[in-house]
Formats: C-alpha cells, sequence, structure tokens
C-alpha cells in the first residue's frame, strides 16, 4: 500500500483526478502483475488491472488485495474510459504511450481533459523486498561469472563466451539476460557497448565482459575487465586508473548529492590522469525493475538528490580507440552510511593464464 500511496499523492500533486497507467514495468511495481498489454486505472478509490482473457488468471493470482481485474473483449481504450466516466482530469504517463495510444484514449474520452503524468521517479528508492530480490540476481550473475573464468581459452569467440555466460546465469535461476551480454575483446574493447561477436580471443587481449541476471523481474548489473595472458605495463596502467576512478566514486556516494555532483568526482579524476578525452560516458544509470532507470548519475543527473535505498550502477571505464579499453562496473544501494555494493566478483586486475 506504501507505493500506491505515493503514487496517489503524485496523482493529486499533479491535479489529476484518475490515472491510466501504460508502463508496463510501473504496473508491475503498483499492482503485482507480471504480463504486459494491459492498462492499470488508478483513482482515489479504486485500483482496477484492465486485461484480456489471455491474462485473466494469471492477474487474479498475482494482484495485491486492492486490485481488482477488469477483462475486457473489444476495446481496452473504452474499458478505461468507463472507468474514469466521472471524472474530468484524466492522467496518463506519456512516456510509455505512443502516438496512436494517445489518439485512442483522446478518442475515448471525448470532452475530458487530458495530462502528462511523469512516473519516472517513483521507482528510485527500493524497498527491502526489492533488494532482496536484487541482491539475488547479483549472485546469480557473480555464480555464472566464476564458473566461466577457468573456462576462457585463446581462440574461443565473444559470442561462445557470452553463450556460456547467459546459459551458466539461466541454469543458476535467471529468468533471461539483464540485456544483451556485452563482451568485447582486443581493440573492440574500446567499444563501450561491443556487442559479443565472431572475433576469437587472443593473448593480449583486454577482455570486457557486461552482463547482469534477472530475477523475478529485477535486474543486475555489473562489468569486469580481464587480460587474457599476463598483464603488459599499458594493461596494468589504464586499468589501474579506472580502477582508482571506480573506488573514489564507491567512496564519495552518499545521500545528499546529486548524480551530477557523484559523476564530476569521477569525471575529474581521469582527467587529472590525462585520460578525461576517452571517458565518453556518464558514471552510471538507476537499476531495478528495468535496466535502465532513474537516478541518473551523469552530467544530466542534476534534477535527483540521492536517498537512502536508491540502486544504481558506478561504472567509469576509459577506451582508447584502435587500442582497447577498461570499464569496471559495480552496482549500489546507497545507504546512510554510503554506497554498499550488490556485485560479489573481485575488481583487481584478472589475469587469465
Amino acid at each position: 500500500m506504501q507505493r500506491l500511496g505515493r503514487f496517489l499523492s503524485l496523482m493529486a500533486k499533479n491535479g489529476m483526478d484518475c490515472v491510466i497507467v501504460k508502463d508496463i514495468p510501473t504496473i508491475r511495481y503498483l499492482s503485482g502483475f507480471r504480463g504486459d498489454s494491459s492498462l492499470l486505472y488508478v483513482d482515489a478509490k479504486s485500483t482496477v488491472l484492465i486485461t484480456d482473457g489471455r491474462y485473466t488468471t494469471q492477474a487474479n493470482n498475482e494482484v495485491q488485495n486492492y486490485c481488482r481485474v477488469l477483462t475486457y473483449t473489444d476495446n481496452i481504450w473504452q474499458a478505461a474510459a468507463e472507468l474514469a466516466a466521472a471524472h474530468t482530469k484524466i492522467g496518463f504517463d506519456g512516456a510509455a504511450y505512443s502516438y496512436n495510444d494517445y489518439e485512442c484514449l483522446q478518442k475515448a474520452v471525448p470532452g475530458k481533459e487530458l495530462l502528462n503524468i511523469d512516473l519516472k521517479y517513483l521507482r528510485m528508492v527500493k524497498d527491502e523486498r526489492e533488494l532482496n530480490l536484487m541482491w539475488k540476481a547479483f549472485k546469480i550473475a557473480d555464480q555464472a561469472f566464476l564458473k566461466l573464468l577457468p573456462e576462457i581459452k585463446p581462440g574461443m569467440t565473444e559470442k561462445a563466451l557470452a553463450a556460456r555466460l547467459e546459459y551458466y546465469m539461466a541454469s543458476q535461476g535467471s529468468q533471461k539476460p539483464s540485456f544483451d551480454t556485452i563482451i568485447a575483446s582486443g581493440e573492440r574493447s574500446a567499444l563501450p557497448h561491443g556487442m559479443a561477436s565472431d572475433k576469437q580471443i587472443e593473448v593480449g587481449d583486454f577482455i570486457t565482459f557486461d552482463f547482469g541476471a534477472v530475477y523475478d523481474g529485477y535486474h543486475s548489473d555489473m562489468t569486469r575487465t580481464v587480460v587474457l595472458g599476463m598483464a603488459n605495463s599499458w594493461h596494468k596502467e589504464i586499468y589501474t586508473v579506472v580502477e582508482e576512478a571506480q573506488w573514489r566514486g564507491l567512496k564519495a556516494a552518499k545521500p545528499g548529492m546529486t548524480g551530477a555532483e557523484l559523476d564530476a568526482i569521477v569525471r575529474d579524476y581521469i582527467t587529472s590522469r590525462g585520460y578525461g578525452d576517452y571517458f565518453v560516458h556518464g558514471l552510471g544509470h538507476g537499476v531495478g525493475l528495468e535496466i535502465h532507470e532513474m537516478p541518473n548519475i551523469n552530467k544530466r543527473g542534476t534534477d535527483v538528490v540521492l536517498e537512502s535505498g536508491m540502486t544504481f550502477s558506478i561504472e567509469p571505464g576509459i577506451y582508447i580507440p584502435g587500442k582497447g579499453g577498461v570499464r569496471i562496473e559495480d552496482t549500489v544501494v546507497l545507504t546512510d552510511d554510503g554506497a554498499k555494493v550488490l556485485c560479489g566478483v573481485k575488481k583487481q586486475l584478472m589475469e587469465i593464464v
């Protein structure tokens, strides 16, 4: 009920009589329903999941006791409009609506005032149950990566490594990968989002693994970069800079600062070491029911003051085109005492020999 209470407060603050929610993760967050192709209608007196016959049984088994299930037969928008018939100011989460969705809603509620509501901040602070699910997702990813490490051999392709890692996560209980697994080796490790390719890994390669598991809807996200063979002086130099930068981010994170301020602390250090031009993305992002959610931990993250209970990544990287790159990423939960790391795999430079 606390989640719904915060939602109702936001609805009232925006001057709305009711809201028709389309965003699937938010519907799950508020109602407990794990399916899709549905709407959630909320007003001060009722919460109704509008779905079709494919999901009726599932929905009745999953929704919270304050939520009613309504199975529509012809038109989902008309079903929502009938629920909202007594109201004049109808909210909708526009970020989740296509233009066609908006036109359908507008046609279903002629003469009503449609008001956009921004829900992207609603899920930032995690409760105890959410954190427990995230811990399980991270444990799955940790165990899968540790199982993969002894099997890494020259001549394997990035795709083969990704397939094994995803299989090991699934065998540990992951519903699916958090995203398309990123494995980039050699010169390709300079690609921040280098998807696994047919390239064969070679001795002397940096290999970046960016991956995650999903447990009961909640995502994990972790990046580790290893060296195949013995690390040379360049490997050690660039890795040490990123490792120190990431450590500084972990130590600096605290409630009361903004994501932009945290990003600046890490970025300034990398710049002081001469690699500022090669840190080409933000420091991090929120993680939870979605792999990328609020808060922003980057230059744009000026609109949110970080709070205890927020979960986000801290992932500095250095990427030198034509040579290679390093990223180290942990997801953390922010507490009153600072950032607590959810990932369990060590971050010291690993040499695969």
